[in-house]
């Protein structure tokens, strides 16, 4: 049984648009370095690891590190440990910064 605490990250985790448009990207490369993420949203570099960690801790994304860089995935067992198919939940198609 999933716990409450669980679900609640990850609907947080979900409900904002940057993370949403973060996954996207995710879902269409399978594996993306953190700086290429980066580099598809105006925003700060403190402002994007805040989405990142937030998905991470949410068990949306995993992440590794080689060397000096940070690489993404979607975190599919997780999810579909919750009874979810992130790739039906959120449309690749869909407009992609």
């Amino acid at each position: 049984m999933v716990d409450n605490k669980s679900l609640q990250k990850l609907f947080k985790a979900l409900s904002d648009d940057t993370r949403i448009e973060i996954i996207r990207h995710v879902m269409k490369e399978k594996e993306i370095a953190c700086q290429e993420l980066m580099k598809q949203f105006p925003l700060s570099q403190p402002t994007m690891s805040h989405h990142f960690n937030k998905l991470v801790d949410a068990g949306v994304l995993n992440n590794r590190k080689e060397g000096v860089l940070w690489f993404y995935t979607l975190n599919h067992k997780h999810l579909k440990s919750l009874g979810i198919d992130i790739t039906k939940a959120i449309k690749i198609n869909a407009t992609v910064r």
